[in-house]
């Protein structure tokens, strides 16, 4: 059997078509998880059929145009839904002059997911297309993809004197808050900023 360091090569190697920033959205782990691993000398073998199902996907894009990870991922826009499909799908080919000129981002930091629910109505409809531009912490104000308790959630976020305030734009929807405490645990994980959105009118 391969020591854990071993494995852990063998998974790079098997998914070094994607940044490692993305390896825990398209296994569908934590941030932790890795260090997990290592505590128990053994990557889940789920976790290698779904990296070998990754390295099978090439294509070619055509000139001027680029490919955004595309992942159909059940992040929450109602009371959260738990993470039960969270894998890479089809890619999406996107303009490179739009995603660097309009949105303004690095290509390679960004990523595509559908939005469950409708706490985020008028501002993403149920199954909205959303872009989402890699960060591990709050900049500023706005919408997020984030973990929080196991759930995967899209919500506007605000910064308050205790913490973090979780604002659901339809009003159907009560705030709630996240405290300093709460932010700090590994319960917490910003994904990243929802920068654009798609939807159907």
């Amino acid at each position: 059997m391969k020591d854990i360091d071993e494995q852990i090569k063998e998974l790079y190697r098997l998914t070094d078509t994607i940044k490692r920033s993305d390896l825990s959205i398209a296994l569908g782990v934590s941030g932790s998880a890795i260090q997990n691993w290592r505590n128990r000398n053994k990557i889940p073998e789920h976790i290698f059929l779904k990296a070998q199902g990754l390295a099978k996907k090439v294509t070619t894009t055509p000139s001027g145009f680029i490919e955004l990870p595309f992942y159909d991922i059940e992040v929450s826009a109602g009371h959260g839904a738990l993470v039960a499909c969270e894998e890479r799908s089809e890619d999406v080919i996107f303009s490179q002059r739009f995603v660097t000129d309009t949105l303004g981002v690095n290509a390679k930091n960004i990523f595509l997911m559908p939005v469950r629910g409708d706490s985020m109505v008028p501002t993403l409809k149920n199954q909205s297309l959303i872009i989402v531009n890699r960060t591990d912490q709050i900049i500023e104000d706005g919408v997020y993809v984030f973990r929080y308790d196991g759930q995967l959630r899209v919500k506007r976020l605000q910064f308050s004197k205790n913490g973090i305030t979780v604002v659901s734009d339809n009003p159907a929807y009560k705030i709630w808050e996240l405290s300093k405490a709460e932010l700090a645990t590994e319960d917490f994980e910003i994904i990243g900023e929802v920068i654009w959105s798609g939807q159907r009118m």
